[in-house]
């Protein structure tokens, strides 16, 4: 059976690489659409967010039943606490989508390889559904469209320019999307896949080494797309799917583990977005391997300054320490040590510091830090814990910190290195110095008084207005009044929590 008319249910999806829950529409069902108008022009794709479907699931039902297809994106592998919905994380939630329906579903994102669940010291676990997309999304839809499903294979080997036309022409399904109604949806734009430390194994958890070899998109495949969704309405983007930003674009990608940045590229392509989508609201970035600016700081620092140029203030440069425990990170390959951790801080910090024109500086580090990882002991935390002590006193901004537990996904080395996730003595005390410590740099970061500017509320509880700006890790904004839900307002900051601040229009 070939497929004409395609249900999407947007699970959403949170990759180290990728992250697709709202306010964020990932590429999965950019490329899905888009495979399927590559078909035939006459296709029909509906899409739903899986929190639209909790709402209304009467109207989900009737929809899937008119469908040759009902396709479920799901795969949020990174624990955490979202504000803008909540992921399709349990199996038997996706059996119940599949319950009620007569239509096949097929599952596609990470979930399809890896399973759901897995968050936060747990296996991920894997659901039987009637088809299971692992390889590239746009050509299994394709050719489900053209030859029908049962002749539909997983592609892994794939063409760049075939994906970058299916998400060009499938930008269109941000139209569906609730948060393009409020004007606050943010575009996860895709520069390249997979992980330049696969040449050694890459860290023992990660997933974007399980991809391959590494393959970059053209500078003109990312404006042509960019410049379909700005005419749409797309409004706010961010470049966060790829392991690393500054080596985008960088000649040795595929045959050095750290290959030296190239901020002439990367200035091709953010003087290219500017060109096609000048009147943006939000360009960030996500994902810096602090390894990269260890090993190439001069590079490192003038391809900062290129983002710095054509961005957005507010940015987050995401770090991945995960630990500086010298045991932990041999065991697991990790990055950095403690000494280069903060000079990576350091070199961000120089170039990113500067306050912009929403009030917020320009680029900050956002440090990730991993619980239970092979090695791990009380002494990991001390060495945790004075990394954040010399980042203070050497008066160094970090916009944010998180402390995570290892989520162990079947195919990763960290899987077959442990069966259970065990934390060390010592873990709740720096969980508590680190909120602490958040909360006393928050201060630093946006002082009592600062005028933030285009924020939007997104929740209203008990009188209280929850606001964030579109962008990478956005700062919670408690207003204590009540607006309309999609509001921008201008506020300024009174007081400070751990992660987030209590502030009042103006």
């Amino acid at each position: 059976m070939k497929i004409k008319r395609l249900l999407i249910v947007d699970g959403y999806t949170d990759e180290p690489a990728g992250l697709g829950v709202p306010p964020y529409i990932d590429v999965y069902p950019r490329e899905a659409y888009g495979a399927m108008k590559l078909a035939s022009k006459d296709s029909k794709v509906y899409y739903f967010t899986i929190d639209e479907v909790r709402k209304k699931f009467d109207v989900y039902v009737r929809k899937a039943n008119e469908a040759d297809l009902v396709l479920v994106i799901a795969g949020a592998l990174v624990p955490g606490r979202y504000l803008g919905g909540e992921p399709l994380r349990d199996p038997e939630e996706l059996l119940m989508l599949k319950k009620f329906i007569d239509k096949p579903l097929a599952l596609a994102g990470p979930a399809a390889s890896m399973g759901l669940g897995g968050i936060g010291g747990s296996r991920s676990v894997k659901v039987n559904v009637d088809y299971r997309i692992r390889g590239r999304l746009s050509y299994w839809i394709y050719q489900a469209a053209k030859e029908g499903i049962d002749r539909a294979e997983d592609v892994m080997n794939y063409d760049y320019s075939f994906v970058s036309r299916a998400l060009t022409l499938g930008a269109e399904v941000i139209l569906q999307h609730p948060n393009m109604k409020l004007g606050n949806l943010v575009v996860e734009i895709e520069t390249f896949k997979g992980c330049p430390r696969r040449l050694s194994g890459g860290c023992s958890f990660c997933l974007d080494v399980l991809k391959g070899t590494i393959k970059q998109r053209s500078v003109k495949d990312i404006v042509n797309e960019i410049e379909a969704l700005y005419l749409l309405g797309a409004r706010s983007f961010r470049l966060g799917r790829q392991s690393d930003i500054l080596v985008y674009g960088s000649k040795e990608i595929n045959s050095k583990e750290w290959p030296r940045p190239d901020p002439e590229a990367l200035e091709r392509l953010m003087k290219g977005i500017r060109s096609v989508a000048p009147s943006l609201m939000t360009l960030h970035i996500d994902n810096v391997n602090p390894g990269t600016v260890v090993r190439w700081p001069r590079e490192s620092e003038e391809a900062l300054k290129v983002i710095v140029e054509y961005h957005t203030p507010g940015d987050v440069a995401a770090l991945g320490i995960e630990s500086v425990d010298p045991k932990v990170v041999k065991l697991n390959n990790l990055k950095v040590h403690l000494d280069e951790a903060v000079e990576v801080i350091r070199i961000i910090n120089k170039v990113g510091r500067t306050r912009g024109w929403n009030g917020l500086p320009h680029l900050l580090p956002g440090l990730n830090f991993i619980a239970g990882l092979p090695g791990e002991s009380r002494r990991t935390w001390e060495f945790n814990r004075e990394l954040l002590e010399r980042i203070e006193k050497e008066g160094l901004l970090v916009r944010r910190v998180n402390v995570r537990k290892l989520s162990i996904v079947e195919g990763t080395k960290v899987s077959k290195m442990i069966d259970k996730v065990r934390v060390a003595k010592g873990y709740e005390g720096f969980r508590k110095f680190a909120m602490e410590w958040q909360k006393r740099m928050l201060t630093k970061v946006v002082p009592k008084g600062t005028v933030l500017y285009n924020v939007m509320v997104e929740k209203v509880v008990k009188g209280i207005s929850y606001a964030r700006a579109p962008g990478s890790y956005p700062l919670t904004i408690e207003v204590p009044s009540p607006f309309p839900i999609g509001k921008w307002l201008r506020v300024k900051v009174k007081k400070h929590h751990a992660r987030s601040v209590v502030a009042e229009a103006v």
